[in-house]
């Protein structure tokens, strides 16, 4: 309920009000019966699949997430700030610049938040049974966590308003009763009963009856006699929600997620149950988990699916990639229009006597597979070229010596000229070569090769010849 402190009253008016406090219910008097039950266990199910599927990363920070929405929100319930679901999701993210954005919202306001997160630490040392069991101890120490960045309060003695340090762990000293937007007065538990009223809910806690009730129903329950107590001087929504979070935590990992924007119908339920109605607020209770459990499931599993930013970061690698081949494979075509004229000329440079012809043709395809590292590449049908030689009767010969072309995919690799017939013989010409015209050197390097496969060649056709003439 929306609330504002009263003016000083007499002590008259204030043992009035003192004797107005009602007294949260016993657990037997509270509903056994979770609404939407069916809905909640299949969240509850579908949360389970999800986890059992994922890594332990994956599904930690999902649940801190969720805890981190719980947490800044909580403080946003009690105005201590202001959020909305980007703020909030930026913040549980740890997005790009989270931490000035929560800044701008007060300068106390990553504090607050941060101690809030370092509650819910406490509430997990108790699920994890670090801390084995509910006592007055364990809600003080998560007090005095929730409210450490706060320094003072104001405080309504019957003498005046008064600002003075707030008790943090301490049970209050004052009243803490409250006028509604109504008008009316909200009382809560007197000063001197609220030691035995939270002794008696840490009863209530540990009963047997309440140890085998529904979680969502024990949390609804500790959640609601914190608030009609209101034990403490400042911070009792906060410490509500973080208590009850033990029971939401201790079934399914998760913390109570009252958001900002369920705010309305959260204080209403908190009104409908102070007016001897709870249902309401088991169910938005009900509600709060099963959208928690929903939330940590959908971060698990978006976090299990293909994702969109790393795809696209793939495919501007793809076509990054594609770009260079296609560069790459433009300057072998344009060393390969160089090249076979080049031999050409060579060629035709050659003293031929009459009988010996020396024959140039390109090949479109090439049964010898690239070495490591290389690919082949047609180039206008070409994928090799053929040096022919034939020497005519009496000394009857012929010979081929193909050359097959590669192109490198290192990164200042460019094209790779190696012989069929004499693998070892082969030239290799890096990117920079070629690039941006062929170098004089690389040039130098390609005659020399040429050569070379014309004079092995050559050589062979001499010692067929030969025997031909022997005979």
């Amino acid at each position: 309920m929306t609330e504002e402190a009263f003016q000083p009253l007499s002590a008259d008016e204030l043992a009035e009000i003192d004797a107005r406090y009602k007294p949260f219910p016993s657990f037997g008097d509270w509903p056994k019966d979770l609404p939407n039950k069916e809905l909640w266990q299949a969240a509850r199910d579908e949360f389970q699949r999800a986890s059992e599927q994922a890594t332990e990363v994956d599904l930690q920070r999902a649940q801190a997430i969720a805890r981190r929405v719980a947490a800044f929100d909580t403080g946003a319930i009690e105005g201590l700030y202001s959020t909305n679901r980007g703020l909030t999701f930026t913040v549980a993210e740890q997005a790009a610049a989270w931490e000035q954005k929560v800044d701008t919202q007060g300068p106390n306001a990553r504090a607050l938040f941060e101690a809030q997160l370092g509650a819910f630490e406490l509430v997990l040392d108790h699920v994890t049974e670090l801390v084995p069991k509910v006592t007055q101890a364990w809600i003080r120490r998560i007090h005095e966590e929730i409210t450490a960045p706060q320094e003072t309060y104001v405080v309504h003695t019957p003498v005046g308003t008064q600002e003075q340090p707030l008790p943090k762990g301490k049970y209050k000293k004052y009243p803490n009763h409250v006028r509604t937007t109504r008008g009316d007065i909200h009382a809560y538990a007197p000063v001197d009963s609220t030691q035995a009223e939270m002794q008696r809910l840490i009863e209530e806690l540990e009963s047997a009856e309440f140890q085998g009730a529904h979680p969502v129903i024990q949390s609804a329950y500790a959640h609601y006699a914190l608030v009609v107590i209101h034990p403490f001087a400042d911070g009792n929504g906060r410490l509500a929600r973080a208590v009850a979070s033990a029971y939401t935590y201790r079934d399914a990992s998760i913390p109570l997620m009252v958001l900002d924007e369920h705010r309305v119908d959260y204080l209403s339920a908190l009104a409908a149950a102070d007016a001897g109605d709870p249902d309401p607020f088991v169910d938005i209770i009900e509600r709060v988990t099963r959208e928690a459990l929903d939330l940590v499931r959908d971060s698990l599993q978006t976090a299990m699916a293909p994702q969109p930013e790393a795809l696209l970061e793939e495919f501007t690698g793809l076509y990054a990639e594609e770009a260079k081949r296609q560069r790459q494979d433009q300057l072998v075509r344009h060393f390969v229009d160089w090249l076979m004229p080049e031999i050409e000329r060579q060629v035709a440079d050659l003293d031929s006597p009459a009988g010996v012809q020396v024959g140039i043709e390109t090949l479109g395809d090439t049964k010898q597979p690239p070495p490591s590292g290389f690919r082949n590449l047609e180039v206008d049908g070409t994928r090799s070229f053929r040096i022919n030689l034939e020497s005519a009767p009496p000394a009857s010969a012929k010979l081929p010596r193909r050359v097959d072309i590669f192109v490198e995919d290192a990164e200042n690799g460019a094209v790779l000229l190696r012989g069929v017939q004499t693998p070892d013989e082969q030239l290799r010409l890096a990117r920079s070569d070629l690039e941006p015209t062929i170098s004089g050197l690389a040039q130098r390097r390609v005659e020399n090769f040429v050569s070379r496969v014309l004079g092995d060649g050559l050589n062979e056709l001499l010692q067929k010849a030969r025997e031909q003439v022997g005979r």
